[in-house]
């Protein structure tokens, strides 16, 4: 779905990092983006209002809690606020999309401060068959042939108040927190972290622009060719390919080379394998399920504002 209604967000925020690479190079301020062919799915809240913004999608879930705001990481233009918590644990869209076998997906997210978040950020992932709904299955690995899901949110807190950001992922060679899992018990997993940074922080007060790029193992019996990223503000945090980064496992931790969050330093061990992408095991499982959520279910409620979130089958990069 090329070039979703929208225009661009307003003036050009900076990226910083790597230059002119990625969509975003082309089009400044972000307008016209949502009009170039390598785009599956462009939102920038300029719909006019949040019924119309809502009826864009598959499921909108707690439209009272929307609200449209003005201060944007363009300068112009609307964002969208989600406040979740207080009785009310979820607020997201969902969207499912025509199916592909690698997706970069770039958002910007401004985070409350001095907020307990649960599962608040950009989950995007595959259904075999597709669906027009979210179907997380928490707990329980998947099977390689029928969903898998990518997402990006608070996972960490430093003891001080410092959040940070990490993958919580579901694929079919995920591990468990369990030392002897129980697959059919519906709590022996739950998403595996793999970054492990104290500096990536999520900058409470602040827009923060954020891409994770996916490419599918192409050969269903192998995880050879499979790859996963992730960027902050155009800075490249995190990588995993056939190469590397070389790393352990502490039960659902994937710690590679040079994490320094106390969950792997508190638990050193050889760093002697490499992350086994096997997210699919069946060709016909791909990516088609788009998921940006704010989910809060214990403590007081928490707002995120979300703009200009863009699927690409191409970089991106941060607007210009």
């Amino acid at each position: 779905m090329p070039g979703a209604d929208g225009g661009g967000g307003g003036g050009a925020a900076d990226g910083g990092g790597d230059g002119g690479e990625g969509l975003s190079s082309r089009y400044p301020g972000g307008v016209g983006l949502g009009e170039d062919p390598a785009v599956v799915w462009f939102e920038d809240f300029e719909a006019g209002s949040i019924e119309a913004i809502a009826g864009r999608y598959d499921e909108a879930v707690a439209e009272e809690r929307w609200e449209l705001v003005t201060d944007t990481p363009g300068g112009a233009g609307a964002a969208m606020a989600w406040t979740a918590g207080d009785g009310v644990d979820a607020v997201h869209v969902y969207k499912q999309l025509p199916d592909h076998d690698e997706w970069f997906v770039r958002w910007y997210v401004r985070y409350e401060d001095g907020v307990d978040w649960h599962h608040s950020g950009m989950w995007f992932g595959g259904y075999n068959p597709g669906m027009p709904y979210p179907s997380p299955q928490a707990g329980r690995r998947p099977g390689g042939d029928d969903r898998f899901s990518v997402s990006v949110e608070p996972v960490y807190d430093d003891g001080a108040g410092n959040q940070r950001f990490d993958f919580y992922n579901y694929w079919s060679a995920m591990h468990s927190w369990m030392d002897e899992p129980i697959d059919d018990s519906g709590t022996a997993y739950y998403g595996n972290s793999l970054v492990h940074r104290s500096d990536l922080t999520i900058d409470e007060e602040s827009w923060v622009c954020l891409e994770a790029h996916l490419r599918l193992n192409p050969d269903p019996s192998s995880s050879a060719g499979a790859v996963l990223e992730l960027w902050k503000n155009d800075q490249l945090v995190a990588r995993f390919d056939d190469s590397g980064p070389t790393g352990y496992w502490i039960r659902d931790k994937f710690c590679p080379e040079g994490a320094d969050g106390a969950e792997c330093t508190d638990y050193p061990a050889p760093a002697d394998t490499t992350l086994d992408q096997r997210w699919r095991t069946d060709e016909d499982l791909r990516l088609n399920a788009f998921w940006p959520q704010n989910y809060i279910s214990e403590g007081g409620p928490g707002t995120l504002v979300l703009d200009q979130m863009v699927v690409a089958t191409e970089r991106v990069g941060c607007m210009r």
